[in-house]
C-alpha cells in the first residue's frame, strides 16, 4: 500500500473511531456499583458497549463479569439509579423473591 494511500486510510480510521466514541453512562461511574445503589468512579478502563451502543465503565473486570450475568436487570438497575437513586429503591423492592 503506498504512503498515501495509508495515510487515507489512517485518517478513515481515526474519524470512524471518534464518531463512534460513545459517552460513557453515568458520567463514568462503575455501572455494577449502581445498579447495587453506590457511586463509584472509574478510570473506564474496563468497559462494555450494551447491544443499545451505551458505553458503560467498571472499576474492575470482576465488576463487569457481575454485570455481565444479568446485564439487562443490571443496565435498568444503574439507569434508575443515575436519572433518580429512589427510583432504583423502587425497583429492588419490586424484585420477586428467589
Amino acid at each position: 500500500m503506498s504512503n498515501g494511500k495509508f495515510a487515507i486510510l489512517a485518517a478513515f480510521i481515526a474519524v470512524t473511531a471518534l464518531a463512534a466514541d460513545p459517552v460513557p453512562e453515568g458520567g463514568g461511574q462503575c455501572a455494577m456499583s449502581a445498579s447495587l445503589g453506590n457511586s463509584l468512579p472509574t478510570t473506564c478502563s474496563v468497559v462494555w458497549i450494551s447491544p443499545a451502543d451505551k458505553l458503560y465503565c467498571f472499576s474492575s473486570e470482576r465488576a463487569k463479569e457481575m454485570f455481565l450475568k444479568d446485564p439487562e436487570g443490571n443496565e435498568r438497575r444503574a439507569q434508575a439509579f443515575w436519572k433518580d437513586p429512589s427510583l432504583l429503591q423502587k425497583l429492588l423492592k419490586e424484585k420477586p423473591e428467589g
